[in-house]
């Protein structure tokens, strides 16, 4: 639930909280199609890029003005593509709940919850409208037939997302995604039931990565 950026620079350790991004490539070919939802100003997009230089990044990311400072902090990778976009359980527009204060990487298509509580320097005073599509559809009219790995940091969102792609999901491989532990944003599932649901899809748990109380990350790979 923090920003990015101040997780990395906060004086803690980078790593805690997060999943090494080489223990996922055993995962994963060497040109994998990842999408990253969420991609905020592209933290973790240049690292991909890196990683997987014969990789395609598409990052997502529907706030105007990060979208900015993502498309001008990737714009020397050529193997990522920007797109202003949320993706959703469904097409059109909606209103996202944007974040401010200590956090600009919370907002959410969901309203905040126990996240006024748990992280009340983070304000969420500005709704705006954004275009969302699901994965399905950006995949057809993208012509893309599989995705290899999904990078998932939706606040909340990411269950509404898997669930409306069923298509364009039997093709992926890896799934890296945050939880909540706790009803950070009216309407998201909790762990248990995002984890139940996406077993029942063929996947399986590598790595946990939970040290706060109220969200972390998950690694799912496909099972054999």
């Amino acid at each position: 639930m923090i920003n990015r950026l101040t997780r990395l620079f906060r004086g803690s350790d980078p790593k805690v909280g997060e999943i090494s991004k080489s223990y996922i490539a055993k995962f994963l070919p060497e040109d994998p199609t990842i999408i990253e939802a969420g991609a905020h100003v592209g933290v973790d997009t240049l690292e991909m890029s890196k990683l997987w230089p014969l990789a395609h990044i598409h990052a997502f990311e529907p706030i105007p003005t990060i979208f900015q400072s993502l498309k001008e902090n990737t714009s020397k990778s050529r193997n990522v593509t920007c797109y202003p976009l949320a993706l959703s359980d469904s097409n059109g527009t909606a209103e996202i709940f944007v974040s401010g204060g200590t956090s600009d990487g919370s907002s959410s298509l969901l309203a905040p919850k126990e996240h006024l509580t748990e992280h009340p320097s983070v304000t969420f005073t500005n709704k705006i409208a954004v275009s969302t599509v699901t994965l399905d559809k950006w995949a057809l009219e993208e012509n893309i037939r599989r995705i290899d790995f999904l990078w998932l940091d939706m606040q909340g969102y990411e269950f509404n997302v898997l669930k409306a792609s069923p298509d364009i999901l039997e093709s992926v491989l890896v799934i890296h995604t945050e939880v909540s532990l706790k009803h950070i944003y009216e309407n998201a599932p909790l762990y248990p039931e995002l984890r139940q649901w996406i077993e029942s899809k063929g996947f399986e748990v590598k790595f946990e990565a939970l040290p706060w109380k109220d969200a972390g990350n998950i690694l799912f790979v496909r099972k054999p």
